[in-house]
């Protein structure tokens, strides 16, 4: 075999996987996620509460390293 035969499978076989790997990809990615339930207003709150609970805390570590 000459080198224009081996550069040629070459690019057939990659042109192959290619196509292997895009049908494996469409087919995984083709099914709509679950719709998630919406949070209620308490956990919204929850979730708020302790975010800024952090935050205060956060802060106030910042302060004392800071003097």
């Amino acid at each position: 075999m000459n080198a224009m035969n081996l550069i040629v499978l070459s690019a057939q076989r990659i042109g192959v996987a290619f196509l292997l790997v895009a049908g494996v990809t469409l087919v995984s990615c083709s099914s709509a996620p679950e719709p998630q339930p919406e949070p209620s207003k308490e956990e919204i709150r929850q979730d708020a509460d302790r975010f800024f609970n952090k935050m205060g805390q956060d802060e106030g570590a910042q302060s004392s390293s800071q003097k």
